[in-house]
């Protein structure tokens, strides 16, 4: 076999490591939305104004991307045998 395999190398974290890394994850946003709380921005559109617009896009828009991912995926998935050698 030219690929040696090791399936502990792949293995999914604990669920205690997955925990650990989601409140890492928590603790970075709210890092990063509670200045925006409280600094005034100075922007050129009046909406931007709004505290926490910038979060919020942000979400929305990871959510958007993973949407239209879903769908060109559905667009350009080729059948399971298309690379198959037809006689």
């Amino acid at each position: 076999m030219l690929i040696e395999r090791n399936p502990q190398k792949f293995r999914r974290p604990s669920t205690t490591a997955r925990r650990r890394w989601a409140w890492v994850l928590y603790i970075v946003c709210a890092l990063t939305l509670v200045p925006s709380l409280f600094i005034h921005p100075h922007s050129e559109f009046g909406f931007a104004e709004i505290p926490g617009f910038h979060a919020l896009l942000a979400f929305v828009t990871g959510c958007v991307l993973v949407l239209v991912a879903i769908v060109v995926r559905r667009i350009i998935i080729r059948p399971e045998d298309y690379y198959e050698h037809r006689t």
